[in-house]
């Protein structure tokens, strides 16, 4: 009987174990890797940023067609976070550098975000990964 017990309490927690695990997994699995995420220095006469770049490689087996970013950045005043889409058809394997409007409209603090990750994406099949 108390054999019995063991086994049942010991598939249980073996149980709990991977239902934890695998949610974990799927969580930290996130298929756009960050290669750059900066704040772009102002333009000249002016204290506002001039907006902000993320270099970043879609690690997924289909094509990308649209990558939601959230970023955090710090200036003397406030932390923000922000996200921008960027849309188009982003290959497996690319290197993506582009641009975006995001921080321009406040102080420039110096480069640095805070924060820069993929939070989701829009695959060419129509298929979604959220974090």
């Amino acid at each position: 009987m108390t054999r019995r017990i063991a086994i049942l309490f010991s598939l249980a927690a073996l149980g709990a174990l991977a239902s934890l695990y695998g949610g974990t997994a799927l969580a930290a699995k996130n298929p756009i890797s960050i290669q750059q995420c900066f704040v772009q220095v102002p333009k000249p006469l002016s204290k506002h940023a001039s907006g902000t770049t993320i270099v970043y490689v879609n690690n997924g087996s289909k094509t990308a067609t649209s990558v939601t970013f959230q970023v955090g950045y710090r200036n003397s005043d406030h932390n923000y976070l922000r996200r921008v889409t960027d849309q188009g058809n982003f290959q497996p394997g690319v290197q993506v550098d582009h641009s975006f409007q995001l921080y321009n409209d406040v102080t420039y603090g110096g480069k640095n975000t805070s924060s820069c990750a993929a939070i989701s994406v829009t695959w060419s099949d129509g298929s979604k990964w959220s974090s």
